[in-house]
């Protein structure tokens, strides 16, 4: 049987035309050989890894990458290698180039949730559940947080010129300055609130603890003030305006920005007067240099009895150890220091078994010398305990031992002996070494350990509450302890093995609402300010983050600022210096009021024994005040404070005779004018979009039809302005920047804000602190004429009004 040859031709024809198609295209194609291949011959490691292809397809593959100049990725070295010593302080070198690690960071990063703050890396939470326990710590207990990123300024100079220039940055209205007499002999260290130079009582820079050197002359002192890291730079711009100094390495510099600039390898920079009057005054920064720790509670006596034992020399000398210790210089070179060392020791010795670091003089200052504290650590964790309870219960007055200067006397204070303490520790490595060499018996000591240098610290004691009817007595009293860089963590580890607890920065606000206090976060001080912005700007991120219908809609819960307190517009308002939501810019901005004398008066109106009128408040002023809830409900940050009317005082009456919880009255729900602009817009904008994009499109086809052949891809889009301005314009219809009126936002007048708030648990209740107007103030005494006083609160995310009891706030 023959064979058809043009039957053959047209019943192939389709395929031969297929395969032409396929021939012509791959032409343009440029696949490598990995995306040739079939799809179930495909793998998604091919692209890295050439051992997953065919043996037959892996050169080509290598000649495609070699030819591309893309190189193979190489494997990730495992996880022992980089866990070897030297790999791992690479890493740790690499890390701490954008923040700053203190010396417990890595113990504080295996428990810790850690956050970027102030340019430091900072333990903010602990990963387990440690809120109660903390408070139970302050209460009963020891608690321990690392305060080393509060860098320390030294200022030297005759003690007038130091005295006239410090005193420029403080008020006696406030209280004692760091040139009152009670601080001057270095026997107890204070804190005091700084201000610009003239500028009291505007310009508050923040909180600061200051401590003078002990046993020094009138023609030379020395004080350190330890300052948080967002005012250090501003107090040591204040100091050198102050003083009228010069940088030590830029002397022709004239702006202040260049006078506090330093070079980054300079360790601690200097700044020396320029006048012949503060000639001998200078500046020295030492932050990043010194260990602090901060001790609360009733145990942290006990926890620092146990952790710190006194150096004692070895009985027998060994030349070739003890030769050219700092210690032995500072024996011999010192006068009376032998003297001053034993007088420490039995002052130590006499005090150290107190039940609580509270019975001592308020802001003692003890300087000791203690051996290494790797020396003096359990093996494991014990809780530290009074050997003696109640020490003093037997003792005459007579007996009790008192601080003098040669107890706060401490070699601390000389940079060149700090300097060689850093310089000749011996590393633990060494140490361990020396130990399993020397060492008879594990866990003896061994001959080496007795010649281990001594450590010079400074103890600081804290004060607590001094006020019975406002908190319980001596709570939150505890210890600064100051030590010098490199005995951080071998000191942290001591404490902790004797029972301290570890805490973090949310710790800190949970003991600054327990105490009633609200020093690190005053809205008129630097950090309050940076706080609150960095605060207002997250939750507006999250904020509009949400889809639309998952919003909160503010304007219908007439809450003018959810996120942020608007405290110049607040001030302004009830002074009559703001209309229509513009703040008058001659108008003064606001402060807190810390005048002693105005406070003390105010507090005896609150009690119905001053009238408030005659005391002549600054009307620009803002009251601090506790609010105490008097049902449920924790209204959270940023509530407001409302005046309350007579229907609302009659409603409370009546839920509690019916024994309800609820809220005394209720904010009707609000009509949102915005809510239709808003559709349009977004309609509109989208519309806008589509058009764009439409005409792109047709670009593209236009290009396609006159290049055939070529590959046209579609034009980028560059909406990024448009976008942007649209967003803005969205989120001030969502929420305006500045409000029409922040006092009358509601049915019921608002003369304040509440900053910090959560349920405390030495009051058993939701407790918050608040700053009010004051000629807010004044209008809620006229309206509770009788009785205590009360003001409404609500907050952000609710409608309902609950009554709050007042306090004057300790500042």
């Amino acid at each position: 049987m023959g064979l058809d040859m043009v039957r053959f031709a047209e019943e192939r024809k389709d395929e031969v035309c297929l395969m032409l198609r396929k021939m012509a295209s791959n032409v343009h194609q440029r696949k490598l050989m990995h995306q040739s291949l079939p799809l179930h011959m495909r793998r998604r490691a091919m692209s890295y890894n050439s051992k997953r292809l065919p043996r037959k397809f892996r050169s080509a593959h290598l000649s495609q990458f070699s030819k591309s100049g893309v190189s193979e990725k190489k494997k990730r070295p495992s996880r022992k290698f980089r866990r070897k010593p030297h790999n791992l302080l690479k890493e740790y070198d690499r890390r701490k180039r954008t923040f700053v690690w203190l010396e417990t960071h890595i113990w504080h990063a295996r428990r810790f949730h850690m956050a970027a703050r102030w340019g430091y890396k900072v333990a903010q939470t602990p990963c387990n559940k440690g809120y109660r326990a903390c408070y139970r710590a302050t209460s009963k207990h020891c608690l321990l947080h690392d305060l080393s990123y509060e860098g320390c300024v030294e200022v030297r100079g005759t003690e007038t010129a130091l005295r006239e220039g410090l005193r420029r940055l403080c008020s006696e209205r406030v209280g004692l300055t760091m040139a009152g007499k009670a601080y001057g002999a270095g026997t107890r260290a204070g804190y005091v609130w700084l201000y610009e130079d003239g500028q009291y009582p505007y310009g508050c820079l923040g909180r600061v603890r200051f401590v003078w050197r002990a046993g020094e002359t009138a023609d030379r002192r020395t004080v350190w003030i330890f300052a948080h890291p967002s005012l250090y730079r501003k107090l040591v711009e204040q100091l050198v305006l102050v003083f009228s100094l010069k940088n030590a390495l830029r002397e022709t510099s004239e702006c202040i920005a260049d006078i506090t600039r330093n070079p980054v390898d300079i360790r601690c920079p200097r700044y020396r007067g320029t006048s012949q009057a503060n000639g001998q005054v200078e500046v020295i920064e030492l932050k990043d240099t010194l260990n602090r720790f901060h001790l609360t509670g009733p145990l942290s006596q006990a926890t620092l009895a146990k952790a710190l034992r006194l150096y004692k020399p070895p009985a027998e000398v060994d030349p070739s150890r003890s030769t050219g210790t700092w210690y032995s210089e500072f024996v011999e070179g010192v006068p009376q220091a032998k003297k001053i060392l034993r007088q420490q020791a039995t002052y130590w010795g006499a005090n150290k078994d107190l039940t609580s670091s509270g019975e001592l003089s308020p802001g003692e200052v003890i300087g000791l010398v203690i051996e290494d504290p790797r020396l003096n650590r359990p093996q494991k964790r014990t809780k530290a305990l009074p050997s003696i309870p109640s020490r003093y219960a037997q003792l005459d007055d007579n007996q009790c031992p008192m601080a003098s200067v040669s107890t706060s006397y401490s070699p601390l204070w000389d940079d060149t002996i700090r300097n060689r303490v850093t310089g000749e520790m011996k590393s633990t490595h060494e140490l361990s070494h020396r130990r399993s060499v020397e060492a008879l018996v594990p866990g003896e000591r061994c001959a080496a350990e007795a010649y281990l240098q001594p450590v010079p610290i400074l103890l600081l004691q804290t004060p607590g509450s001094q006020d019975a009817d406002y908190k319980r007595l001596g709570y939150g009293a505890g210890w600064d302890v100051i030590v010098p860089a490199g005995y951080g963590l071998p000191l942290w580890h001591s404490l902790t093995r004797w029972g301290a607890k570890a805490a973090g920065q949310r710790e800190l606000d949970m003991i600054a609402i327990e105490t009633g206090t609200d020093h690190s976060a005053a809205p008129d001080t630097i950090l309050g300010r940076t706080e609150s912005a960095n605060a207002h700007t997250e939750a507006l991120r999250r904020y509009f983050n949400r889809p639309n219908n998952r919003r909160v809609n503010y304007t219908k819960l007439a809450i003018a600022s959810p996120f942020r307190c608007p405290w110049t517009q607040l001030v302004h308002e009830w002074n009559g210096t703001a209309k229509d939501g513009v703040d008058n810019p001659q108008a003064d901005p606001f402060f807190v009021l810390r005048d002693k004398e105005a406070l003390a008066k105010l507090r005896l109106a609150l009690d119905r024994k001053f009238n408030i009128r005659s005391i002549g408040l600054p009307p620009a002023a803002l009251v601090p005040l506790l609010v105490i809830l008097k049902t449920r409900g924790n209204p959270g940050a940023n509530a407001i404070l409302c005046l309350p009317k007579r229907e609302d005082f009659r409603a409370n009456k009546r839920n509690r005779l019916d024994s309800e919880h609820g809220p005394v009255y209720t904010e009707p729900l609000r009509k949102d004018p915005h809510e239709r602009e808003r559709k349009v817009l977004r309609a509109q904008h989208l519309r806008t979009l589509k058009r764009l994009r439409g005409q792109r499109v047709r670009e593209k086809k236009r290009r396609q039809r006159a290049n055939p052949g070529v590959l046209v891809r579609i034009a980028a889009a560059k909406n990024g302005m448009r976008v942007q301005k649209q967003l803005e314009m969205m989120a001030e219809l969502w929420l305006p920047g500045h409000p029409a009126t922040v006092r009358d936002q509601c049915s019921r007048e608002c003369f304040g804000y509440v900053t910090q708030c959560c349920f405390s648990l030495s009051e058993g209740k939701v407790t918050g602190i608040a700053y009010v107007t004051v000629k807010g103030l004044e209008k809620l005494f006229k309206i509770c004429n009788k009785g205590t006083f009360k003001v409404l609160i609500r907050g952000t995310r609710s409608r309902g009004y609950r009554f709050a009891s007042l306090r004057l706030a300790n500042e």
